[in-house]
């Protein structure tokens, strides 16, 4: 940023090429950015550097994530914002204990209604 310009002119090649390209110790380091599990994205987000989205969580369409997002929360926006939880925090530490993403195919197979019932009673007790 420090530049007149912030064009990649190294990238080209030729003479163009003779550019210095920036080092990492130069650039910007927000740390990885995770997508946890079981998580739904809506179409055109844009989730930057360094974030976490947690299990469960529901990111709605056109939205910028730049902070974190707690499991199973549904956030929205520019800046995207927690708009409300989809279950209470027990069902929540529930669900984030179970980690049904981690089962073997036949056991998600034979619990496919449990998973994806309205009914979570259904899920406590299996």
């Amino acid at each position: 940023m420090d530049g007149v310009t912030t064009y990649p002119f190294y990238v080209i090649g030729g003479d163009w090429g003779s550019a210095i390209a920036p080092v990492k110790d130069e650039l910007p380091l927000k740390g990885d950015t995770v997508v946890g599990n079981d998580v739904w994205i809506g179409q055109h987000v844009t989730i930057m550097p360094g974030v976490h989205i947690g299990d469960g969580a529901i990111i709605g369409a056109n939205s910028v994530v730049a902070s974190d997002i707690p499991p199973y929360a549904v956030a929205v926006g520019n800046p995207c914002r927690v708009v409300r939880m989809r279950f209470d925090d027990e069902f929540i530490a529930f669900l984030l204990q179970l980690k049904w993403w981690d089962w073997d195919i036949e056991k998600i197979e034979r619990n496919f209604k449990a998973l994806s019932s309205g009914d979570l009673s259904l899920i406590r007790n299996l």
